[in-house]
């Protein structure tokens, strides 16, 4: 699947041909002040212009012109990145530079336009168009007008609009146009406020549908915002019916996404004879169906490595099993097709899932279209469903973690394809679980021993180190980690579980110069020191309802620390103690003292999700409370 996402800003006019837009447009003095405001760049005008020729081919006319404000502005917008690859041509390209009188200053040259491969770790045929206009040139506010058209013969994708700016960018116009045969049927929603399409036909006879957006001044983010996907106003588009090369498809409802790929890929399973025998050697002794999936899929990661191959209809068409077989490397898809192939002649029931991966990603459900980067394997064993990632060599089966985990997919069926919800990670099973020991001495130095088991999404981190990290890259790692003054790290380790929870323990040994701090007598000891600090939001006030994401905030941290008393040192008033509860979570602290040992016991447990604007106040409040329990501190004296 393609995961390659180009910025890409949109440009009119062939290169060298006078631009349509008037150079009046481009006076600075005709802006409205509320577009200037916190702005380091105004989009005066976008468009976006998408024209189906037919189901197999289309045109795109993609523009763009800009104003400069600033040194940030012209960082973000100097450079502009175009993608095309086998199916998708760029025709015209060009450009200009005008100043704030709306005078041209001089052109984009061929030269400015440079060509690179898109290739990276991957076998692919895109390749980028660099347009570079330069920095520092020309006095502030500059006007850049930048304009391309493609030939499309995929289409499976057609374009989504979002007419908000970037960060720090104001927007006078945008529109967005999509042009299609009388007649033509194609699909399309709007979201979060975009005003509803302008219908008309055009002087050949076409069917136009355009949306338009005005003056949308700079849109301050918000702390905890919400996905793009449920805030941005914005339109998506998708083909009823369409052509690629030599198939054909339909994409009106899921079942049909689902069937389309899965014709796209079949007969593509097919394994070597000496694999099969290798196959049904591996599983002749399992007693479960469980067993079977679990031995083929450690199998696989030790015979097969991750390499991306994305040539034209490739990016979403496999290579054959045979071939994986042969050679031992395969993207998603091949490797996804490898693991069905092999699972089928263990008699296993699987899938291929189309998946949208990255932290905390989500598909419009109610939308059927082409929203997805990845593919997966989701398998039926003894009645339970098992996920699998095909292109790691470390993952456990059954584990998708941030990259997969908590979303949608659409599993590939011949037919009655379906969305279905991949394993989500709440707060009990995302856990960090803290045991040490601390002994202090009389002028707050510490010698450390701890023991910390990480699970779920949170062993994530270590478990990345654990594979990939050298030893002293671990070292290095670690100390720009810890959380704690002037450490000396005397010994540490790493040792991955050997159950299907994935989890990580973490063992280390370190002294700590100032573990408490020293006052004459006193000792002053913050007794959470090694845990996470809990961040308060800058904004005050809401205007949205927000958002936190499952990822990031399904958590349960406990700490467990056994604090062994300089001699004659004892708490000089009461140990602190509170419980903290809330609908986004629960705190509790205490501390005790026996036997010269001081015990400390933390535990916060956090809920993700999306909240009222409503109750902001009351998440403020939350953090607040948790922030002044997480700084309290044990005064010691010396008798």
């Amino acid at each position: 699947m393609k995961k390659l996402h180009l910025m890409i800003v949109m440009i009119s006019c062939a290169l060298g041909t006078p631009c349509c837009y008037g150079q009046e447009e481009f006076i600075f003095g005709k802006v409205t002040p509320a577009l200037i405001k916190d702005a380091d760049a105004i989009i005066r005008l976008e468009e976006d212009i998408f024209e189906v020729q037919s189901k197999s081919e289309a045109r795109s006319r993609k523009r763009r012109v800009i104003t400069i404000l600033n040194e940030n502005g012209e960082s973000r917008y100097s450079q502009t990145v175009i993608g095309y690859n086998k199916l998708t041509k760029i025709t015209d390209v060009s450009g200009a530079i005008y100043g704030a009188d709306g005078k041209l200053l001089r052109r984009l040259k061929a030269s400015d336009i440079e060509d690179y491969s898109a290739s990276g770790n991957e076998l692919t045929d895109s390749r980028i168009k660099l347009v570079e206009f330069g920095k520092k040139s020309y006095p502030y506010p500059y006007t850049l007008e930048l304009s391309y058209e493609t030939k499309d013969k995929n289409m499976m994708f057609y374009p989504a609009w979002d007419p908000l700016g970037g960060p720090k960018t104001s927007v006078e116009k945008s529109i967005f146009r999509i042009t299609v045969p009388a007649g033509f049927e194609f699909r399309y929603k709007e979201y979060n406020g975009v005003p509803s399409a302008e219908k008309s036909k055009d002087k050949n006879g076409n069917d136009n549908y355009q949306w338009v957006m005005n003056n949308i001044p700079v849109v301050e983010a918000e702390s905890f915002q919400l996905p793009d996907i449920d805030l941005n106003p914005m339109v998506l588009t998708a083909p009823s019916e369409f052509e690629i090369q030599d198939y054909a498809g339909n994409f009106t409802n899921w079942q049909d996404m689902s069937k389309f790929y899965y014709d796209l890929n079949a007969g593509r399973d097919v394994l070597p004879a000496a694999t099969v025998e290798e196959i049904k050697n591996l599983v002749k002794d399992c007693k479960t169906e469980k067993e079977k999936v679990y031995r083929i899929y450690k199998w696989v990661q030790g015979r097969t490595r991750y390499y991306s191959i994305q040539l034209g209809i490739g990016g979403w068409q496999t290579i054959d099993a045979t071939t994986v077989a042969t050679k031992g490397y395969g993207d998603c898809k091949a490797l996804t097709n490898f693991v069905l192939a092999s699972l089928k002649q263990a008699g296993i029931e699987s899938y291929a899932a189309l998946i949208k991966a990255g932290d905390d990603e989500k598909i419009n459900t109610e939308f059927p279209s082409s929203q997805f980067n990845h593919v997966i394997a989701c398998t039926i064993a003894d009645k339970d469903t098992i996920w699998l990632e095909c292109t790691s060599q470390t993952s456990q089966p059954n584990y998708l973690g941030s990259f997969t985990g908590n979303r949608h997919a659409l599993l590939v069926m011949p037919k009655n394809g379906k969305l279905v919800a991949t394993p989500g990670y709440d707060s009990g099973s995302n856990f960090r679980r803290r045991n040490a020991s601390i002994k202090l001495d009389e002028n707050g130095a510490g010698q450390l021993s701890t023991k910390t088991v990480y699970g779920g999404l949170q062993h994530e981190s270590r478990k990345r180190l654990l594979d990939n990290s050298s030893h002293d890259d671990q070292r290095k790692w670690l100390l720009n980690n810890l959380n704690l003054p002037s450490v000396e790290l005397k010994r540490f380790e790493f040792l991955a579980g050997t159950s299907l929870q994935p989890v990580v323990t973490e063992t280390l040994e370190m002294d700590v110069r100032n573990f408490a701090g020293k006052t004459g007598s006193r000792l002053f000891l913050k007794p959470n020191l090694m845990t996470r600090t809990v961040e308060l939001p800058i904004q005050a006030e809401r205007k949205t309802d927000f958002y936190l994401p499952p990822g990031t905030y399904n958590f349960t941290d406990a700490d467990s620390l056994r604090f062994e008393l300089p001699a004659g040192f004892v708490p000089e008033s009461a140990l602190p103690a509170f419980k903290i509860q809330s609908a986004f979570g629960v705190y509790e602290a205490s501390a005790t003292l026996s036997d010269n040992k001081l015990i400390y016991f933390r535990k916060l447990t956090m809920k993700g999700g999306r909240y009222k604007k409503a109750e902001y106040t009351a998440w403020l409040d939350f953090l607040k409370a948790v922030k002044k329990a997480d700084r309290a501190q044990v005064v010691l004296v010396k008798k």
